[in-house]
């Protein structure tokens, strides 16, 4: 869908929404245009995040492709 359509589309549910439609609307656009230094982590998390990162980046072949490990999850799981 292009971008005008889109936009039309999304003022059209607008022009016809309740209240609750609204606010969660209202919610939606409030948490996307908040900041990402809003979302600060620890420097303990981002080691942990950049020393997984590294280890993907040495060994790209060591993860397992989703459509193999849905199946392998949902087994294990039960879900």
């Amino acid at each position: 869908m292009a971008t005008l359509d889109l936009k039309k589309s999304v003022l059209n549910y607008i022009d016809n929404a309740d209240d609750r439609l609204l606010k969660l609307i209202k919610a939606l656009v409030e948490t996307y245009q908040e900041k990402e230094s809003d979302y600060e982590i620890s420097e303990e998390h981002r080691k942990v995040l950049d020393q997984r990162l590294a280890d993907h980046k040495a060994n790209r072949d060591s993860g397992k492709d989703w459509k193999v490990l849905k199946p392998e999850l949902r087994k294990k799981y039960g879900a």
